[in-house]
């Protein structure tokens, strides 16, 4: 593998490194061209990082039937299946990978579109990620329900939506009660209140949402 680069943190402690990657799944359907390795710094997984996963697989386990320990087992082996990691266990695994995990249960729920005992986006450790894969299922980012798309980049009055370019604008999958309240407080009001921030539409979206790119 090629080191291409890196970036150490503001803290001195984090260091990410820029290399080239080989084609996946995810990458591909995300057309992503460049990819960030994380070194592991030692770090297990943490007791809020546990809750979160824990109390994910009990939405899926009521939501399907299967009992709490067969949902574990399942998405264990299908996320290592689809991502190739190495087995591990939740009582001791490194940081990243149970943050991977946790986004995997997440989008999990969002595809399948699985009740939640409390939002998913307060669970999610990847928010950008999350966000993402509410626009791409159509999902409302705080409440699950079926989204409009909401342009967080003004679409000027007069201008036909479904002729302009999209890709490259930032927007946010929002319900009809919550569209309407980002206009009725106003765009840094909502992102405070919510700590959300607009999407960037790239072609998958653009895509997916139907829109021109």
């Amino acid at each position: 593998m090629n080191i291409k680069g890196y970036i150490s943190g503001f803290d001195g402690q984090a260091l990410t490194i820029v290399a080239p990657f080989s084609d996946d799944y995810i990458l591909t359907k995300r057309e992503i061209t460049e990819c960030e390795i994380r070194l592991d710094d030692g770090r297990t997984v943490s007791a809020d990082q546990r809750k979160k996963i824990y109390a994910t697989m009990r939405d899926i386990s009521i939501w399907s039937g299967h009992l709490p320990d067969e949902i574990k087992a399942l998405m264990k082996y299908d996320f290592i299946a689809k991502t190739g990691c190495d087995y591990f266990s939740l009582a001791d695994a490194d940081m990243t990978t149970a943050n991977e995990f946790l986004n995997f249960l997440i989008e999990f729920c969002i595809e399948q579109d699985i009740p939640t005992e409390d939002s998913l986006l307060d669970r999610s450790p990847d928010i950008a990620r999350y966000l993402y894969c509410c626009l791409a299922n159509k999902k409302c980012a705080l409440c699950g329900k079926k989204a409009e798309l909401h342009h967080v980049d003004a679409v000027g009055s007069g201008r036909n939506r479904k002729e302009i370019v999209h890709k490259g604008m930032h927007v946010l999958p929002l319900c009809r009660t919550h569209h309407t309240e980002f206009h009725a407080i106003g765009k840094d009001t909502f992102c405070e209140k919510y700590k959300v921030f607009g999407i960037k539409l790239d072609d998958y979206l653009c895509r997916v949402l139907r829109l021109k790119g």
